[in-house]
């Protein structure tokens, strides 16, 4: 009997996978893409697998696949090209040597983090002499055409038992040959508090312009600035003249999203730079919240709030 405790490895939380790497199937890959360590190259998809001793009669396999997918980063959902879970299998053993594991059996039950999880055994999705395990994990859906978090059951693991025609498998496999490429997964770039201010800022176009309101619905100029800036815990004074004091100026070359741009002289305008050129401002009664040319306007000058 397996002596080892239960080890459970559940896949990827908060990850909803958009297109497996030229896609199709991941379940269609061929059996060595499960069972044999290394990386490998099928149907046009890129596999990574490695092995581990179970117990000393199980030997326990987990499978990744490179994937774009959409992950919560920092409270953000962003889309990442990376390695993602696909399976853990079991590779084929005594099914008595499994004893009470609730791997090897059917049924259902709550691990010790309070997560729920069921095995069927034996069916037509398993085959025979195999079962199938599922878990309640948090995943990320898009069918209101927005990111949201939601909970589903994902298939974790799947184990395979010996029979007279299929011997078990009580060592590591040898690995497969090497590939003369395989990606290479890079992180996830850190979301600065600047461009948390201008993302801020950006829920706000459209929202009408009225003097001396400074939101949550209707702003005018510095209240646009002073309103984004709040929601990172920053208090800026409340006109564009007084704005230009806080913060360490900034050449116009040298912008990052989040910086505050000000405009004419006397300075009577304010703005938040968000990239690429451009800036988000409350500019009149005809245009409301706006996304605007960094030009469009006579520059007098900026000043970096945040990370100055």
């Amino acid at each position: 009997m397996l002596k080892r405790a239960i080890h459970l490895l559940v896949a990827a939380v908060m990850a909803v996978t958009l297109s497996v790497a030229y896609g199709g199937d991941a379940q269609a890959a061929g059996g060595s893409v499960y069972t044999q360590p290394g990386h490998h190259l099928v149907n046009g998809r890129y596999w990574r697998t490695t092995c581990e001793m179970y117990s000393p009669e199980v030997v326990r396999c987990s499978t990744d696949i490179w994937a774009t997918s959409v992950v919560n980063h920092q409270g953000r959902f962003v889309t990442h090209d990376g390695w993602v879970f696909n399976t853990l299998t079991y590779l084929p053993s005594d099914r008595a040597s499994w004893g009470s594991n609730p791997l090897a059996k059917a049924g259902s039950w709550t691990g010790t983090d309070g997560r729920r999880w069921k095995t069927e055994c034996d069916t037509a999705a398993t085959g025979r002499g195999a079962c199938r395990s599922y878990a309640v994990t948090t995943t990320i859906e898009t069918a209101t055409g927005t990111y949201t978090s939601a909970k589903a059951w994902v298939i974790n693991n799947i184990v395979q038992f010996s029979t007279a025609s299929v011997p078990a498998v009580t060592r590591i496999p040898a690995p497969a040959p090497a590939l003369s490429w395989v990606p290479v997964e890079k992180p996830i770039p850190d979301v600065t508090v600047g461009q948390q201010v201008a993302k801020a800022a950006l829920t706000k176009v459209g929202s009408a312009y009225r003097y001396a309101n400074a939101g949550p619905s209707t702003f005018d100029c510095s209240g646009l600035t002073s309103w984004a800036y709040k929601q990172v815990g920053v208090t800026l004074p409340r006109t564009s003249s007084a704005q230009i004091s806080v913060g360490k100026r900034v050449a116009k070359s040298e912008l990052q999203p989040g910086d505050l741009v000000f405009y004419y002289s006397p300075i009577s305008h304010v703005g938040i730079y968000i990239g690429n050129g451009q800036i988000v401002d409350a500019a009149n009664p005809s245009t409301g919240v706006r996304v605007a040319s960094l030009n469009s306007m006579p520059f007098a000058g900026a000043t970096r709030v945040v990370g100055a």
